[in-house]
Order: C-alpha cells, then sequence, then structure tokens
C-alpha cells in the first residue's frame, strides 16, 4: 500500500476564518472553520486539493471554480461542495462577497466524490447563509458553529440527500460498528459476523466493495482518523493512540510511521500553524 501523502495535508484554519467549537457537527461531519469576505482578484489559485472537505457559496458573482476541465460559476443561486482529495482551480474579480465552510466527514467512507459537487440553492438555504454570515462577522464561533451544521443539513436535504450513504445498506452497519467499536480489537471473524458471513467470502465481499482487505481498511482508516486529529485538534498523542484502539504510543507510532510515512510528533509539528 502506498503511504500517506502527509505533505498536502493542510490546516483547515486560514488567517481569515472563524474556527468553531469541536462538538459542532454532530455524528455526520465534524465543522472545523466558517469564513465570509469580500474577495479581491488576487483570489486565483491553480492545483488546490486538501484532506477536508469545503462548502463555497457566494451571494453575488464573480468567482469560479473548476475541475477535471470543467468550470462552475459561483453565484446566488448555487453552492458547490468541493470533496477531500478533489483537486480543483479557483479565481475571482474584485468584490465577490464570498462564504465558506471547512469540514470533514466523521466516517472515511470508501465510495468519495471524484469531482466538484453544483447544486441549487433554495430560500431555506439562503437564509441560513445569511445568518451565518452574520454570526461569523461578529466572530459568534458557537451559534457560527449550529448555523455550519444547518447549512449542511439544508444542503444535502435535496439531491444531494445521498451524498453520505454508502451504496449497500449492510456495508454502512458494518462500518458503523467498526466506527463505534474502534477503540477495541476488531479480527476478520467479528466483522464477518457483524454480515453473517464466514470468513473467506466475507473478506472477498469487501475487498470487492471497498478495494482493500478489512484488516488494511482498519488500519488505513484508523491512521487518516489520527490524521485528521494530529492535524486539526490538540488531543495529545496517547489519547489518539488509546481511542483509535492501539495498545500504547510505541504501537501507534509504528503503524502511523508505516503508512503515514513520518511519526505521529513530526507530523503535528508539519501541520501546525
Amino acid at each position: 500500500m502506498s503511504k500517506i501523502d502527509h505533505a498536502p495535508w493542510l490546516n483547515p484554519f486560514t488567517e481569515h476564518g472563524l474556527r468553531l467549537p469541536r462538538s459542532t457537527g454532530g455524528n455526520v461531519w465534524q465543522l472545523h472553520e466558517a469564513g465570509h469576505m469580500m474577495l479581491s482578484d488576487q483570489w486565483q489559485h491553480q492545483g488546490v486539493c486538501s484532506p477536508f472537505w469545503r462548502l463555497f457559496y457566494d451571494f453575488g458573482p464573480g468567482a469560479w471554480v473548476s475541475c477535471a476541465g470543467r468550470r462552475h460559476e459561483l453565484h446566488p443561486d448555487g453552492v458547490v461542495i468541493l470533496p477531500g482529495g478533489v483537486t480543483f482551480d479557483c479565481g475571482s474579480r474584485a468584490g465577490t462577497d464570498h462564504l465558506w465552510l471547512h469540514f470533514s466527514p466523521q466516517m472515511a467512507l470508501p465510495v468519495q466524490p471524484a469531482a466538484i459537487i453544483a447544486l441549487r440553492v433554495d430560500e431555506a438555504f439562503r437564509a441560513v447563509a445569511h445568518a451565518l454570515r452574520g454570526a461569523v462577522d461578529r466572530a459568534e464561533a458557537e451559534p457560527a458553529g449550529h448555523l455550519g451544521s444547518a447549512l449542511l443539513h439544508v444542503t444535502l436535504a435535496g439531491p444531494a440527500a445521498g451524498l453520505f450513504d454508502l451504496p449497500e445498506r449492510r456495508l454502512r452497519r458494518l462500518l458503523a460498528w467498526v466506527e463505534h467499536n474502534v477503540g477495541g480489537k476488531i479480527t476478520n471473524v467479528e466483522l464477518a459476523a457483524q454480515c453473517g458471513m464466514s470468513v473467506e467470502p466475507f473478506i472477498r465481499w469487501f475487498k470487492t466493495r471497498t478495494g482493500r482487505t478489512p484488516a488494511v481498511f482498519v488500519a488505513e482508516w484508523r491512521v487518516r482518523e489520527a490524521c485528521r486529529r494530529l492535524a486539526y485538534g490538540d488531543d495529545s498523542i496517547e489519547r489518539i493512540a488509546d481511542d483509535l484502539g492501539f495498545s500504547n504510543r510505541y504501537h501507534f507510532s509504528r503503524v502511523f510511521r508505516n503508512y503515514a510515512g513520518c511519526g505521529p510528533a513530526t507530523f503535528r509539528r508539519g501541520n501546525s500553524k
């Protein structure tokens, strides 16, 4: 398996945004930052890619994002969601009124969208977006967190309602079980039992649907969650190791290095700002 590329594991917190409380987002996603600013014509970036997700909404025309040769204009009638790992370009003319959210799904998804998601918005969305803009401008982190979560709920209540659903209910239940039991020992026997299957057929079934063996998927998910918590949070390395089912810090550091290419302390230093 290839190493996790920790070099572009960019921090979701910017100098212009409002850092949101870690408790906001519920069980589906973790909100990191909400921001609002008037863009200048210097908002021109190419090859942007990050592990966290972004929501962009503009109160007026003038900005755009593009991915895989397709350009999406940002305007008051539409919102775009940029999944983690999707590379995009963006640009704007001066004076565009721009709102953003940075967030991460709480559970790693075997099926990750590979392109920008563009959606039409309704009056409910616009009302929440205006309220969020006001909370951000007043630097009210807790209300902004609740409004940011509400904005995502409103966004995903329509055509994108299945965005965070897995393609098969049995797999969705299984991964929910993994997340709930991630602090303990997870074996193929236990995983297969959750699906009512024997071990060998289960391993083949799981690999067909996720592209990974169960053991590799669980290990990689644990390390990616550790990366997220190291980059975005302030829990101790020992706490992260214990929460994610590693026997001790030494075991955690060894597994983390195998997947991420460096130790957790080095990773955290490299992502601090």
